[in-house]
């Protein structure tokens, strides 16, 4: 499978702010080229995104990771603005519709937020300054495991902090 450098560099216009609409076309550009590769090979991908000299969004080369971890390659080009990752392909005794501890918690330890995208489609923000992931649009918003079935996980709230991810996962 050849990820290695499609268009890893793509380049939008700069973001003042974390979550504008440059930073999450650019993001959901990076997933729909690592999407249908998580769901077919049951794997996560992960990488970094930032703004590069130019102020132009820019990502790491993409990491094949593992059905439940990935551990992206820290980049010496730019300063991460956040993490990215998949959550691999649909499973229905993984929890996959929601960032889980792990991810939080992992983005908070390098001081980047995070994206995550979920087999079902939804587009999730991880918010280290406020622990709280935040979906930024739901169900097929975009590419979607052709396996998913909405509902198989019960209900997905609309945000969670990272307190009520920790009670969800306990449960």
């Amino acid at each position: 499978m050849k990820l290695v450098a499609v268009s890893l560099l793509l380049l939008a216009p700069s973001a003042a702010l974390a979550q504008d609409s440059s930073e999450i076309r650019f993001v959901t550009g990076v997933f729909s080229q690592i999407h249908p590769a998580s769901f077919a090979e049951n794997r996560e991908y992960c990488g970094y995104i930032g703004l590069d000299d130019n102020d132009r969004w820019v990502a790491t080369p993409i990491v094949r990771g593992k059905r439940d971890e990935c551990t992206p390659e820290w980049p010496d080009d730019f300063g991460p603005i956040a993490s990215f990752h998949t959550h691999a392909g649909f499973d229905r005794e993984a929890f996959s519709e929601v960032p889980s501890v792990k991810d939080i918690e992992s983005d908070e330890d390098e001081s980047v937020d995070g994206w995550l995208a979920t087999p079902g489609g939804r587009l999730w923000f991880v918010d280290t300054t406020d622990m709280v992931v935040s979906q930024i649009c739901g169900i097929g918003c975009i590419d979607q495991d052709p396996k998913f079935t909405e509902g198989a996980q019960g209900m997905v709230e609309i945000s969670y902090t990272d307190k009520e991810l920790l009670n969800l996962e306990a449960q």
